[in-house]
């Protein structure tokens, strides 16, 4: 018994081949123009988008290239028509090869070259057995030889990207690489732009040997600062932190492009070379088909001939959308530098205009707001449905927020200051690792009666601290002067909630998160929900907690001794009441939340920070990487110091005398 009648399966096979090549096409021209939005959208549909596309885009190819060897080998079916869906072979060997704006969805597919390289083997080999049993002296024979050299072409170069950008030869070829060599700091750009990328790119081996987890000599941390630390703006700190920010942002777009993209290949000579080859292929191609088929456009299928033209037309609109997408980026821009054009002045602008390096969000989760929210308590009761709800929940209570110049400025006091005890203890290393570990104690020194606060887990000290400061932030009336800190303070409070919440791999391990978060929301939405006529905003929420606390005569020393699980809202609500009796509670809360945002950015693998600069990029990873060029990095290898220092030979010999001295 047939499930499909005869008119169907004769449909499905007249059209199966010409469907997945259309779509195959599609699926290209969605990730060329997608692939390179990862790098600045937050956006939960770019990201499923490109998740989708990509994991389907080989699958697509794969399968269309095995039906038209199915469909070659089959001698019932051999006509014209078969010839010329032959010449389609080679344009689904240029979609194997991806656009390049994507090569890699994540680092593993890095990691996952040899597969790739089996698959270029195993394709190429399927392609040549489909332009073999279509062989005949008709010129399409001849047409599909440069469109095969396109091909092999972008697929080969897909997968020696691939493999240029996975662990083991990074870290190969850092280990041969020069020694990093300083622009020089008195040069005028014409350009803010410029500049920016032009210093950036001087930084970036920086970031690849931080990237690559290797060491760097101490001679180099001293560049990094002079780089960083714009001595223009030595007395604007504004401007300043401005200014540093945008290198690292600089920065981390050139690793985005070196572990996603085709960056490595196509902004080199060879790459240049190869990509002209490619193009002038497929254009040749194309003439020499349009000449063809007018003249024996009678012999083949009206919708075969009309697909074939897509596929030459997509094949050269990728391209030049390739091309321009090379153009205006900072990798021209920085060859341009010392080139003073027309063509660099409009780059500048268009750059300056149009282009997100990142996201510039900072994504947050606020306790009290989730808590507050009336589907929330509708699953309270049933506790397998909470654990459903909770994580979707979560996901859908996400909100962002601008990276504003206030919240960089305050960073980057906070880390010029470190950076300056460091100087004045002569680069001790034992001082920076002291310095690295600091997470909101620094802060509490003068005020042990909250120390208890920062000595327990980090993960426990987020959440507690987390309520406290939503607590303070609604019941404590700030000054004037005092608003710009607490709207930081609260913005890294909800960030670093987020971060433990959504994306616990960047934080140090805290044992029995799920429990103690889980416990901590539902004890909060229970209270709530008791009160909910009375509990309209996260301001009357906070009101009502610290009231119930305030009531409650439970000592702290109970509320520690309970299981490991128990909820963490009481600890919170305490922590509130003693910075409320604390004078100017916002300047505590402000330092604390900046140590915490510095421990975790130093804490924080370069393999988890690498990960999130596909989905738009993380602020902790800024952090991280400003930390690190200002010399606040145990990947500096301080032991060497006085031997790599002493050993440069190009005008550095002397300026670590100097920059010791400064701080005299």
């Amino acid at each position: 018994m047939e499930i499909f009648p005869e008119h169907v399966r004769h449909l499905w096979n007249e059209w199966e081949l010409r469907t997945l090549v259309l779509i195959s096409l599609t699926w290209q021209v969605i990730l060329i123009r997608h692939g390179s939005r990862r790098k600045h959208a937050r956006g939960s549909f770019v990201s499923f988008l490109v998740w989708v596309t990509y994991l389907s885009a080989d699958w697509l190819a794969t399968v269309s290239l095995g039906t038209l060897a199915n469909d070659q080998g089959d001698q019932c079916k051999q006509d014209s028509n078969h010839a010329l869906q032959a010449l389609w072979a080679p344009f689904l060997l240029l979609h194997l090869g991806g656009p390049d704006t994507i090569t890699a969805y994540a680092l593993e597919d890095n990691i996952l070259w040899i597969r790739h390289l089996l698959g270029l083997l195993v394709q190429v080999s399927v392609a040549f057995y489909i332009y073999i049993r279509s062989w005949s002296t008709s010129a399409l024979t001849f047409i599909a030889i440069p469109v095969f050299v396109s091909g092999i072409i972008k697929y080969a170069e897909r997968t020696w990207v691939l493999r240029s950008a996975s662990p083991e030869q990074l870290e190969e070829s850092l280990l041969s690489a020069p020694a990093i060599q300083a622009p020089d700091l008195d040069r005028s750009y014409g350009n803010p732009e410029l500049e920016y990328v032009h210093r950036g790119y001087y930084l970036f081996p920086v970031l690849r040997r931080l990237y690559a987890n290797l060491s760097l000599r101490f001679a180099e941390s001293q560049r990094t600062y002079k780089l960083m630390v714009k001595k223009e703006h030595v007395d604007d700190e504004e401007k300043q932190s401005n200014y540093a920010f945008k290198l690292v942002e600089v920065q981390l777009g050139f690793l985005y492009d070196l572990l996603y993209t085709k960056a490595t290949t196509i902004y080199t000579l060879p790459g240049l070379i190869f990509r002209f080859i490619s193009v002038l292929s497929t254009v040749s191609a194309l003439a020499s088909c349009v000449v063809f088929l007018n003249v024996h456009e009678h012999e083949y299928s009206g919708v075969d001939i009309s697909i074939t033209y897509c596929l030459f037309i997509g094949a050269i609109l990728l391209e030049l959308y390739a091309l321009v997408s090379l153009l205006f980026s900072d990798w021209t821009l920085n060859w341009l530098v010392n080139k003073q054009s027309s063509l660099q002045n409009f780059i500048c602008r268009a750059l300056s205009r149009c282009q997100k390096r990142w996201s510039g969000e900072l994504a947050q989760h606020n306790l009290l707001n989730f808590c507050i929210k009336k589907r929330v308590t509708r699953c309270l009761g049933n506790d397998f449905l909470f654990r459903i709800y909770f994580p979707m929940e979560l996901y859908w209570q996400r909100t962002w927020e601008d990276v504003d110049t206030d919240l960089k400025q305050f960073i980057f006091i906070l880390l010029k200051r470190n950076q300056r005890e460091y100087g004045l203890k002569r680069f001790d290393y034992n001082f920076l690792k002291d310095l690295l570990s600091y997470k909101g104690d620094h802060a509490l020194r003068f005020h042990g009666e909250i120390m208890w606060s920062v000595e327990v887990e980090f993960g426990h000290s987020i959440l507690i601290w987390h309520i406290a400061t939503d607590i303070c932030y609604h019941s404590t009336k700030a000054a004037e002067y005092q608003k710009k800190k607490w709207e930081a303070s609260k913005r890294i409070s909800n960030y670093m909630l987020y971060l433990l919440l959504m994306h616990p791999f960047m934080l140090p391990k805290w044992i029995n998160r799920i429990t103690h978060i889980r416990n901590t929301f539902r004890e909060a939405i229970r209270i709530l929900q008791r009160e909910q006529l009375s509990v309209k905003d996260a301001a009357s929420a906070s009101k009502l907690l610290i009231q119930m606390n305030t009531q409650s005569h439970r000592p702290l020393e109970q509320l520690r001794r309970e299981k490991a699980g128990k909820s963490l809202l009481h600890e919170g609500c305490r922590l509130a009441l003693q910075l409320q009796n604390i004078y100017s509670p916002c300047d505590i809360i402000c330092d604390v939340w900046l140590e915490m945002l510095t421990y975790a950015a130093s804490q924080c693998d370069w393999g988890a920070h690498a990960q999130q600069l596909r989905r738009g990029g993380e602020f902790l990873t800024h952090v991280c990487l400003l930390m690190a060029e200002l010399g606040l990095s145990k990947q500096f290898d301080i032991g060497r110091k006085e031997s790599s220092v002493e050993s440069q030979d190009d005008g550095w010999g002397c300026l670590k005398s100097r920059f010791l001295s400064s701080y005299k």
